[in-house]
C-alpha cells in the first residue's frame, strides 16, 4: 500500500492521462536548434542545442511533492501534430547507408522518429552516479577542463568543449528550477536544488532530487532512455545512514521520499507499451524515451565477499512494492547467503505482481569474468532493458545481435541453404546480414549458410552437430565482417561528436572521445541467443528419429520439413505431440542445453578477442520477436510449422512443459549459466499455488533451490488468466494491472490485443 497520499491521488489521475499528450516544449525548441546552431561543429552543436532547449523549457514546481522535476505536456493539434510527424519524416527519408554514418545504428524506426540527428542517443547504459553525487556537475566540468589543457587534437577539443558547455547548461537548468521553488515559497526544495547545482549532493533527499533531474532531462529532452541506476542502496547507503543517524531522516520518511523518486519516473512514461506495434498510442506517439523502463539493482555481493544488502535495500525494496508500477523496474541479486528476511520480503513482493526479478551472483559474476570483466567492476554489474548486462560508467549504449539459433538448423538439415527462398543461382553478398539488419540486429529474411556435405552421408548425431556447429560459427563469422565493416565507416564519421552520455561515463572524459568509439573501458554486442527451447527439442527430435529409432533418413526428414509435413501430418502430430519436449526434466532431452551453449560459446569465442575494440557476450533472450523470427525460419523437426513462432526467451516451447514448475526449473539449470551474461526465465504460477504463509516459505524456497542449482533469473506473474480476460472487457477497471512481459513490465489494458492474447495463452497453460 502507498504511503505518500499525494503519490497515491498523482498516480491515479495518472492512470487517466490521455495517453496521446506530448512534450510539445521540448518539441518547439529542438525544431528551433536544427537552424540555430547548423554551422557548429557536431559536439559544440549538440552543447548549445542542450543549453538553448535548458534555457527555455517551463520549470514547475509542485507544491506538493518534496522531488520536483516534470515536463509539461498537453495534447496536440490535428495540424501541430501532421507538421510534426512531417519534420520528423524529413530527418530520417535519407538512404540507409546516410543514416548509417550519422547514427551508427538504431534498432527500430519507431526509435528514429523523436530524434534529430545532431542530437542523438538510445540510452541503454548506466551513467557514473556516484561521481554525479559526490563531484557534482562543477567537479566533472573541472574533468574535463583539466583534460582540455593537455594535448588535443581537433576533434577531441571540440569534444571537451562541447561536454563543458553541457555541464553548464545542467548547473543553469538547476538554477532555475531553484530560484523558481523559492518564488513558490519552497524554500527547503530551493536549498536542495541549489546545492546540486554545482556541488555533490549532502543529503540522501538532495541525492535523489540531483539524480532526478538529471534522468529527466537525458530521457525526456535527450533520448536517453532505458537507464541502469546501478546498486542505488550501496551508494546511498553513506548519505542514508548520516541523516538517519543525525536524525534528518526517518525510515519512514525514506520510503515516502523513495515513492516519490519512483512515481518520477513511472510519470514520464507514455501510457502504451512499447512492443505492441499495433496500437496507436505507440505506432503515433511523438515522444522520446516515451516507454523506456529505468532499472534499478538491490543487494549482491561486494567484491570483498561481504554482502551489499543493508537496511536502504529493505527500504527501496518496499517503497517498490507499495507502488507496483512499471519503473523502475527492481533487480534482486541473490547470493548465497542472502539475508533471509530480505530474500523473503523480495518473494513477497514479486508474489504480489511487484516489479521484481531476481539474478544470481553466482552466474553472473563468473560468466561476465569469462568474458574479461574485471574486479572490482564486475561485483556492480546490473541490467537494462531487456535483461541485458551491464557494467555500470564503464560502458556506452546498445548494440546487439539477435541471433536466431533454429536458423543454423535449418541450414545444417538443406547444405547451406534456405528453403523458404532457395538461392538463387547468382546470389552474391559481401555479408550475409544486411545493413539493416546489422543496424536493427534481427535476423530477417533468407540467409544462406556453408555447403556442407550430403544428409545421407551423415550417419550419427554427432556428425550432425558438427554440422550444426559449422553453421552456427559461419553465421557469427558473418555477423563480425559486416560488423567491423561498419565500425570502419563509423570512425570516419563520428569522431569529434558527442552524446549525451559521454558526459557521465568513466573514460570518455578523460580519452575525449565518445563511447561509442572507444571512449570507455568495456564495449560490448550483446549476442542474443533465441529459440534456446525450440532449438533443443528439434535436436533431440533428430535424435530420436533418426539416429534411436531410425524412424526416418535424415534426407527424408529434411525433405518433410522443406514440404511443411504437407502429406505427413501424422509424423507432424508425433513430433509436436509425443516426442518429449525441454522443461520436464528429462536427461536425454536436457542434455542439449549444455550442447547448444557449447556451440554457441565456441563460435562468439573464436569472434571475439584482443584485435576487436567491441566483444560479443551472449545472452538467452528473445524480448518479443520470437514471433517475428519465426516467421522467417520453415518448418522444424520438433514439429513447429514454417513461419510459426519461436520459443520465448529461456521458457519452454508453449504448452510442452507439462510436469510441473520443478521439472521446468530442473531443465533450465542444466543449461550453463555460468557463460550466459543475461536474459529473462518468465514464469506464470496461479494465485492458489503460492497463497497464504505456506505458499510464500514454498515460493521462496523454489526460488532460491533454482538459484542454488545454476538458475540465472526469474521473473514472475502470479495471475488467473479469468482477471486478464476480465481486464480486456473492462480496461478502465484494471489501468493498474502490472505484468511482466518480457524483461520489462507493462500494464495490461496497454498491451496490443494481440499481445494481450498471447499471455492470456501462456498463463492459463500454467494453470494452478
Amino acid at each position: 500500500m502507498i504511503t505518500n497520499k499525494v503519490v497515491e491521488k498523482k498516480l491515479d489521475a495518472w492512470f487517466k492521462r490521455n495517453p496521446h499528450v506530448a512534450t510539445m516544449e521540448r518539441i518547439q525548441y529542438m525544431f528551433e536548434t536544427e537552424k540555430l546552431f547548423e554551422n557548429e561543429p557536431n559536439a559544440i552543436r549538440y552543447g548549445h542545442s542542450l543549453d538553448y532547449i535548458l534555457s527555455k523549457i517551463s520549470v514547475p514546481v509542485d507544491p506538493e511533492m518534496e522531488i520536483v522535476g516534470e515536463m509539461i505536456m498537453r495534447l496536440p493539434t490535428e495540424e501541430e501534430k501532421n507538421n510534426i510527424v512531417k519534420e520528423y519524416t524529413r530527418w530520417w527519408n535519407i538512404p540507409l547507408e546516410e543514416r548509417h554514418k550519422q547514427i551508427l545504428f538504431y534498432y527500430s524506426e519507431g526509435w528514429l522518429r523523436c530524434r534529430p540527428y545532431w542530437f542523438f542517443s538510445l540510452g541503454h547504459l548506466a551513467l557514473d552516479w556516484e561521481a554525479l553525487i559526490n563531484e557534482g556537475f562543477a567537479g566533472l566540468k573541472k574533468r574535463a577542463e583539466d583534460r582540455l589543457k593537455n594535448s588535443c587534437n581537433k576533434e577531441q577539443k571540440e569534444f571537451l568543449e562541447g561536454a563543458i558547455i553541457c555541464y553548464d547548461a545542467f548547473s543553469k537548468f538547476y538554477k532555475r528550477y531553484a530560484d523558481e521553488a523559492r518564488k513558490n515559497n519552497r524554500d527547503d526544495i530551493a536549498d536542495n536544488l541549489e546545492q546540486v547545482s554545482e556541488g555533490p549532493a549532502l543529503t540522501f533527499a538532495q541525492a535523489l532530487q540531483q539524480i532526478w533531474l538529471l534522468v529527466m532531462i537525458v530521457q525526456k529532452i535527450c533520448g536517453c532512455g532505458v537507464l541502469n541506476y546501478s546498486r542505488m542502496d550501496k551508494y546511498l547507503r553513506p548519505l542514508y545512514e548520516q541523516d538517519i543517524k543525525s536524525g534528518k531522516l526517518t525510515k519512514e520518511h525514506a520510503v515516502s521520499l523513495l515513492e516519490e523518486f519512483f512515481y518520477r519516473n513511472n510519470e514520464i512514461m507514455a501510457q502504451t507499451d512499447h512492443m505492441s506495434l499495433d496500437t496507436d498510442t505507440t505506432k503515433e506517439t511523438l515522444e522520446v524515451a516515451f516507454d523506456d523502463p529505468n532499472y534499478l539493482t538491490l543487494g549482491g555481493l561486494n567484491a570483498d565477499g561481504s554482502s551489499a544488502v543493508c537496511e536502504l535495500s529493505f527500504v527501496m525494496l518496499q517503497a517498490a512494492w507499495n507502488l507496483k508500477i512499471r519503473c523502475p523496474f527492481i533487480v534482486v541479486r541473490y547470493h548465497e547467503g542472502i539475508d533471509k528476511d530480505f530474500w523473503k520480503l523480495c518473494c513477497d513482493a514479486m508474489r504480489d505482481n511487484a516489479t521484481v526479478v531476481i539474478y544470481n551472483d553466482e552466474t553472473m559474476i563468473p560468466a561476465l569474468k569469462y568474458f574479461n570483466v574485471d574486479s572490482p567492476e564486475v561485483y556492480d554489474y546490473g541490467f537494462w532493458g531487456c535483461n541485458d548486462p551491464n557494467i555500470p560508467a564503464y560502458e556506452g549504449g546498445l548494440r546487439q545481435l539477435w541471433m536466431n539459433l533454429l536458423k543454423p538448423l535449418e541450414l545444417a538439415l538443406n547444405e547451406g541453404d534456405y528453403p523458404m527462398q532457395p538461392k538463387p543461382e547468382n546470389y552474391s553478398t559481401d555479408c550475409e546480414f544486411s545493413l539493416e539488419d546489422r543496424m536493427i540486429g534481427l535476423m530477417t529474411g533468407p540467409y544462406y549458410g556453408l555447403k556442407t556435405k550430403p544428409l545421407d552421408e551423415i550417419k550419427t548425431m554427432d556428425d550432425f552437430l558438427e554440422i550444426y556447429e559449422s553453421q552456427v560459427e559461419y553465421l557469427i563469422s558473418e555477423f563480425r565482417k559486416g560488423f567491423e565493416k561498419d565500425f570502419a565507416i563509423e570512425q570516419k564519421n563520428t569522431f569529434g561528436k558527442i552524446r549525451i552520455e559521454d558526459c557521465f561515463l568513466k573514460g570518455t572524459i578523460e580519452n575525449a572521445v565518445t563511447w561509442s568509439e572507444g571512449g570507455t573501458k568495456y564495449h560490448k554486442i550483446v549476442a542474443q541467443g533465441c529459440g534456446l527451447s525450440s532449438t533443443i527439442n528439434a535436436l533431440y527430435a533428430i535424435e530420436k528419429v533418426v539416429f534411436i529409432d531410425k524412424k526416418l533418413k535424415l534426407s527424408q526428414l529434411a525433405e518433410i520439413l522443406r514440404n511443411n509435413y504437407e502429406g505427413h501430418e501424422d509424423l507432424h502430430l508425433y513430433l509436436k505431440n509425443k516426442i518429449d519436449k525441454f522443461g520436464n526434466d528429462i536427461e536425454a532431452v536436457d542434455k542439449y542445453a549444455k550442447i547448444v551453449t557449447d556451440i554457441f560459446i565456441r563460435a562468439i569465442d573464436k569472434y571475439n578477442g584482443p584485435q576487436y575494440l567491441y566483444q560479443m557476450w551472449p545472452t538467452y533472450s528473445t524480448d518479443r520477436d520470437f514471433t517475428l523470427m519465426g516467421s522467417f525460419v520453415g518448418a522444424t523437426p520438433d514439429g513447429r510449422m514454417a513461419a510459426e513462432a519461436l520459443s520465448e526467451n529461456q521458457s519452454p516451447d508453449e504448452g510442452t512443459d507439462l510436469s510441473g514448475t520443478t521439472a521446468m526449473l530442473n531443465s533450465l539449470s542444466t543449461v550453463p549459466f555460468n557463460r550466459i551474461t543475461g536474459g529473462p526465465l518468465n514464469l506464470k504460477l496461479h494465485p492458489s499455488a503460492v497463497k497464504g504463509e505456506d505458499g510464500l516459505e514454498a515460493l521462496a524456497a523454489l526460488f532460491k533451490t533454482y538459484m542454488q542449482n545454476g538458475g540465472m533469473q526469474l521473473q514472475i506473474n502470479v495471475l488467473d488468466s479469468k482477471i486478464l480476460r476480465e481486464a480486456q472487457k473492462n480496461p478502465d477497471k484494471y489501468r493498474s494491472l502490472c505484468v511482466r512481459v518480457t524483461g520489462y513490465s507493462a500494464f495490461f489494458v496497454e498491451m496490443g490485443k494481440k499481445a494481450q492474447d498471447e499471455m492470456i495463452k501462456r498463463t492459463e497453460h500454467m494453470g494452478a
